[in-house]
């Protein structure tokens, strides 16, 4: 499984987005997380997946919070040696703020390398579940390259306040660790869910206020954008009205037949460029589904053959999903656009 990166300024969501998109996940597949993210409550984050998938709290993993301490420890990482370590083979390792552990100018021990270039290593022993490191950080570039070369997947979070929209962020994905346009494969905007903040505290103790310094990052609170708009509208109903003044004056009022619009062509979506892994060319994931208290993945191929998968082969959620299948790689993004299917049988059920 991979190591991803999530960058984004102070407040910017990067917080927000790994709580909801991977240590909820995670726990919801029934996964033990450990993770350094202030006042993070598992008791809290079980009793929501609890209320919201219907999934039974003995099917949930956990959340284990560790201090910066424990982080700079040898001990702390799986290094393939016969010794208790803080992270257990198959955990979820979340570090918040990565920068202050594996800095560009740090120097790492000889046991978080072997971790870095070995995690697949580390597999449960029942489930069979290797280890997945998430890390949290304003820049990549702050990063040890050491670690950088090994990132699979980076996200980076903005706050849309340019439009003074606060309750949306928005999301990009690249592939591996350079954010370029190239290697960008998908942008995403979303809207910050109020029950998610009680499940931990970004900054402060859950008690720090943003405050916006200068009004003029919001260009809606800009008198000149406005006069603009206002010219715009104006100046568009006068021309249409004179016209229609210019070709109807002295004219008999006639019958006015409204002929249908022609559908405007939609733009061809762009390919998102292919992953320096096997991308499987047949299953796609379709999304993820709950029976009888279970979660389970839902994957299509080309000929719409449904295929029901174990969450725990797979990492993230939603549009950001990934996972090996038959010794590929299997995304939202994979596989070939399917055919118009009737109906989704669910397991268990008969058609």
């Amino acid at each position: 499984m991979p190591i991803n990166a999530y960058t984004g300024l102070m407040g910017s969501g990067k917080s927000f987005e790994c709580v909801v998109s991977v240590i909820v996940p995670a726990v919801a597949k029934g996964r033990r997380v450990v993770t350094n993210v202030d006042g993070i409550d598992s008791d809290a984050i079980r009793a929501y997946i609890n209320e919201k998938q219907g999934i039974a709290l003995e099917k949930l993993g956990e959340v284990v919070h560790c201090q910066n301490e424990d982080v700079f420890k040898a001990d702390f990482l799986p290094h393939g040696q016969p010794v208790d370590t803080f992270c257990q083979p198959g955990d979820l390792i979340c570090i918040d703020e990565a920068w202050r552990f594996w800095g560009s100018d740090s120097k790492i021990g000889t046991e978080h390398r072997i971790f870095f270039r070995e995690h697949r290593h580390y597999a449960h022993a029942e489930t069979g579940v290797t280890c997945d490191l998430v890390l949290m950080v304003q820049d990549i570039s702050d990063l040890h390259r050491i670690l950088k070369t090994v990132v699979e997947l980076s996200f980076r979070t903005t706050k849309i306040k340019s439009l003074g929209l606060n309750k949306i962020y928005r999301v990009e994905m690249w592939e591996g660790w350079k954010q370029t346009a190239k290697s960008r494969v998908d942008v995403m905007n979303k809207k910050y869910d109020p029950e998610i903040f009680p499940l931990y505290s970004s900054y402060s103790g859950g008690h720090g206020k943003e405050v916006q310094v200068d009004d003029r990052q919001n260009i809606l609170k800009n008198p000149k954008v406005w006069f603009f708009l206002l010219m715009i509208v104006f100046g568009g109903v006068g021309s249409v009205w004179g016209v229609l003044h210019f070709f109807n004056r002295g004219a008999a009022p006639a019958t006015v037949v409204q002929q249908p619009a022609s559908a405007a062509q939609s733009a061809p979506n762009v390919a998102p460029p292919a992953p320096s892994q096997v991308l499987s060319t047949e299953w796609r994931i379709a999304g993820e589904i709950v029976v009888d208290g279970q979660a389970q993945v839902v994957l299509v191929n080309t000929d719409g053959v449904i295929r029901y998968e174990h969450p725990s082969n797979f990492q993230n959620s939603g549009r950001v999903m990934t996972g090996q299948l038959d010794g590929q790689r299997v995304s939202t993004f994979s596989g070939g656009k399917p055919p118009a299917t009737s109906s989704v049988p669910l397991p268990g059920k008969n058609p």
